[in-house]
């Protein structure tokens, strides 16, 4: 019992001991203001990657570029002060943002209530060399600090197509970025070679002549394309998709050839000069004509000079054709069958055809050449028509152009030139092309 009580007076005496000591006092800690150092400004959303928690910008007045850190808290609102998702804004959005110059962190990002914003424009026009844009019939200034988004990636202006359908935005008077809504791919015809002349159309933008080596410009979608030259026409769906080439093969549109007669001249003087359609033929062969109606001359010194038609209509025919000293100018052809045909009565002129007048054009050339120095190798095609392998030379023609580069294994780019009548040539180079290798490599990572 002694040592009991002897063992609790020690407890009682530790317990008073520790419970007179004063407790350590917190250290005093200063809370974090967000808002202590912070900058604001107008800028252009010029990329973003919300999953990665990162926002770029481009500043209207000065161009300087801002990489900014995005979270789940930062204060985004629309042009009417409302609060709305992150995931709404868009590269190309004109946007007043804060935020935190020590850590680079966002903290409010709000839709600029006075930006104004031009949608589904199908042709832009623009003035590079004074850096104008026509837009609804209203001129706006830019600088070479405009944003220029296509897939949500930057790219140059000079890549924007007058196939593509655009989302403008501005301040004022000022053009502050173009989006690229509906892009352009490429069409690449084989197998028409029958319709050279003709015109084609695709959609409602793109309606050209038939060439030779065509690589048309035409605005992504689903389009119906019609071709047709004279009396014939055929129609195929087409898919176009964004920056890619679509082949399309006319093959089953053929337009089956005329039928074909030989025929044999038996002319009188033999030294007579026979013209059909224009065109001097050696009377000591049988030479071949499609069925139907042929402008004829005969010629000879000292003979009257006899025009008219012929028509051809049977796999073999010959035509009789004499010449007189007399006063008649008629055209007479008498066949191995004895029967006589009359000629027309419309008189035709010397060296004339009866093809169609070639179609009219309101281009002007300059007597100028344009000359693309790369990308080196890569197939030019200008406005669709192939101007031949870079480097290569063309006749500089007044206007708005497109010049498209293909070569195998890479992407298909375009640009757009604006050709002066200001008694120069000119010389552009581009960018090498990409390889489909770097584009997945690059999508990969």
């Amino acid at each position: 019992m002694k040592y009991f009580k002897i063992l609790l007076c020690l407890f009682l005496l530790t317990v008073l001991c520790f419970g007179c000591q004063k407790a350590p006092a917190d250290p005093t800690t200063e809370a974090y203001d967000p808002y202590a150092r912070t900058e604001a400004l107008t800028a252009v959303i010029s990329a973003m990657d919300l999953d990665a928690g990162t926002m770029s910008f481009v500043d209207i007045d000065n161009g300087k570029q801002y990489d900014l850190l995005y979270n789940n808290g930062v204060d985004v609102r629309n042009k009417y002060g409302e609060i709305m998702s992150g995931i709404m804004l868009v590269p190309g959005h004109i946007v007043d943002i804060v935020y935190n110059t020590d850590n680079s962190k966002l903290l409010e990002v709000k839709i600029n209530p006075d930006a104004w914003e031009v949608r589904q424009i199908s042709s832009l026009e623009l003035d590079k060399a004074n850096r104008k844009a026509e837009i609804l019939n209203q001129y706006y200034h830019y600088t070479s600090n405009l944003v220029v988004v296509s897939d949500g990636k930057l790219i140059d202006l000079n890549e924007v197509c007058g196939e593509d359908q655009l989302t403008a935005r501005g301040c004022g008077g000022k053009l502050c970025s173009l989006t690229v809504d509906l892009g352009h791919g490429y069409v690449k015809l084989e197998d028409y070679d029958t319709y050279i002349g003709g015109m084609i159309e695709i959609g409602f933008d793109v309606i050209v002549p038939v060439t030779e080596d065509m690589l048309l410009t035409v605005r992504e979608g689903t389009y119906k394309l019609k071709i047709t030259k004279g009396e014939h026409s055929g129609y195929k769906n087409v898919v176009v998709n964004r920056d890619e080439e679509c082949t399309v093969s006319l093959m089953e549109l053929q337009i089956a050839p005329d039928p074909v007669g030989s025929v044999f001249f038996d002319v009188t003087p033999a030294e007579a000069r026979v013209m059909i359609d224009g065109e001097t033929i050696d009377t000591t062969q049988t030479i071949e004509l499609t069925y139907g109606k042929h402008r004829i001359r005969v010629t000879a010194e000292g003979y009257e000079t006899k025009e008219g038609y012929i028509d051809v209509n049977a796999a073999y025919k010959i035509f009789t054709i004499e010449l007189a000293g007399g006063d008649s100018d008629d055209t007479t052809s008498t066949e191995s069958t004895g029967t006589t045909e009359a000629s027309s009565s419309t008189t035709a002129t010397e060296g004339t055809t009866e093809k169609g007048d070639e179609p009219a054009t309101d281009e002007k050339t300059t007597g100028n050449t344009v000359r693309i120095e790369k990308p080196l190798g890569a197939y030019c095609y200008v406005d669709g028509d192939y101007k031949g392998t870079v480097p290569c030379t063309f006749d500089k023609v007044v206007g708005s152009h497109v010049v498209t580069f293909s070569m195998t294994g890479c992407l298909v780019k375009s640009y757009t030139i604006q050709c002066l009548d200001n008694g120069k040539n000119d010389t552009y180079s581009f960018d090498a092309l990409p390889t489909y290798e770097s584009v997945l490599f690059n999508e990969s990572e």
